[in-house]
């Protein structure tokens, strides 16, 4: 009977051993990806913000077309609006999320280590919620080709080019708009409208995710203890 006891006591301890081990290491575990989660969302916010700023200039751009383009004297005008046409889409870019901790969490069945459930919560719906960012990425792409085509119909292309090169306001000759079509026009301003229409309502969403982000950056660092 004593030992019977004795090894039972040994596998039992064993076992607890093991149990505890096993739950240090999934702790420490958890704690490393919080840490990684923690500096993938501060880079968010720098992404976010810099992403409004774009918008900003961009927006301005798109003002800037509208009022030069309609102008009579347009021509006259013709270095600043073609740098402002052209340089437009090259302000502009697509907005990535860091995505890299959460993905490495969910294909490795990870998510689970979250054991705070208030946290795990948080988690799951702000990355879920970036899909809608995605959805709206895929919009201005597609404006933004529709103006690109627009924008070939009006201004020569070795101008455009010289501009892309110098990134900066060149000197041109009235020649450099190549065409006075109303329709060609009135197809360049449309496509920029819809394009300015498509980042303002990716800015909200962004704005928004913006703000989610930083409340789960404060959850984490309440929960964990993390700097």
């Amino acid at each position: 009977f004593w030992e019977f006891l004795m090894l039972f006591l040994a596998v039992f301890c064993g076992f607890l051993a093991e149990y505890q081990l096993e739950h240090k290491i999934e702790k420490d575990r958890e704690k490393i990806y919080m840490q990684n989660m923690l500096d993938d969302l501060k880079a968010d916010t720098a992404i976010y913000s810099d992403y409004a700023a774009r918008n900003a200039v961009v927006r301005d751009l798109v003002d800037t077309i509208m009022v030069l383009i309609k102008s009579p004297d347009r021509r006259k005008h013709i270095s600043k609006l073609a740098y402002s046409a052209r340089i437009l889409t090259a302000k502009w870019k697509q907005i990535a999320m860091v995505k890299r901790t959460y993905e490495e969490m969910k294909s490795s069945g990870h998510l689970r280590l979250i054991r705070k459930k208030e946290v795990a919560g948080k988690v799951s719906s702000y990355y879920s919620s970036l899909s809608e960012l995605d959805t709206y990425n895929n919009v201005g792409m597609i404006w933004s080709n529709n103006y690109a085509q627009a924008m070939a119909k009006l201004f020569d292309g070795e101008a455009l080019l010289r501009i892309i090169k110098e990134k900066k306001e060149v000197p041109l000759t009235g020649e450099a708009l190549i065409s006075e079509d109303k329709i060609a026009i009135n197809e360049l301003l449309t496509s920029a409208g819809y394009f300015y229409g498509a980042l303002s309502l990716n800015n909200n969403v962004a704005a928004d995710r913006k703000i989610k982000a930083a409340q789960l950056i404060e959850l984490i660092h309440t929960k964990y203890k993390l700097k």
